[in-house]
């Protein structure tokens, strides 16, 4: 069983992420691969004050594996002509990931667990938005803006940021709702643009 650092508080719970970890490796002797996908993405522990788990070594794990997991499927003969709105990113390299082109892309829907449609609809939005600024606005409103982004007292719109992207987090809806992998894979390919962005013209 996979052990972790523990830290004296504000860790996760032994017991919870033990419990966890054995359940996964049964499944994944299984090669339940999809199952094991929805499972690393939902999972949450719960912290506490006494002595736990280093929730950043925990949180590393956990998505390498799922990393490796969504690899694997993606390259399975069956898969591997899926259309997807992370197919459609991926073709397309960082820097012409467009506002346009985003708001245009309709997520593929699943009828069984997914990603809340209206959750999803709304943070694509704002990438958007935040994509718009970088494309429409010259150098010098950029460069002010992103010193104002720092400032408590700035009274400039938060813009995303590349790690905001990256660690969005949706409610999973047991009925229907967006392709799980296809957001997932969206959403890297959505930070690494806001990355490119945000380092572009330091």
């Amino acid at each position: 069983m996979m052990k972790f650092r523990i830290v004296e508080s504000g860790g996760y719970k032994i017991q919870e992420v033990d419990r966890f970890t054995r359940k996964f490796n049964k499944t994944e002797t299984n090669n339940l691969k999809q199952r094991s996908i929805s499972k690393l993405q939902r999972v949450k522990f719960s912290l506490t004050r006494n002595q736990g788990y280093d929730p950043q070594e925990v949180d590393d794990y956990i998505d390498s594996i799922l990393n490796q997991n969504i690899m694997d499927l993606e390259t399975r003969p069956e898969n591997a002509a899926l259309s997807s709105i992370g197919s459609q990113l991926n073709s397309i390299s960082v820097p012409t990931i467009t506002s346009t082109r985003l708001r245009e892309i309709s997520p593929p829907v699943v009828e069984e667990v997914g990603y809340s449609t209206e959750e999803v609809d709304k943070f694509l939005n704002l990438v958007a938005d935040t994509l718009q600024f970088f494309e429409d606005s010259p150098i010098e409103e950029i460069q002010k803006m992103k010193a104002d982004q720092y400032n408590p007292q700035g009274k400039s719109p938060k813009l995303l940021t590349g790690d905001q992207v990256r660690w969005a987090l949706f409610t999973v809806s047991e009925s229907a709702g967006y392709d799980m992998l296809a957001i997932d894979a969206a959403v890297k390919r959505l930070s690494d643009a806001l990355e490119f962005h945000w380092r572009k013209n330091e």
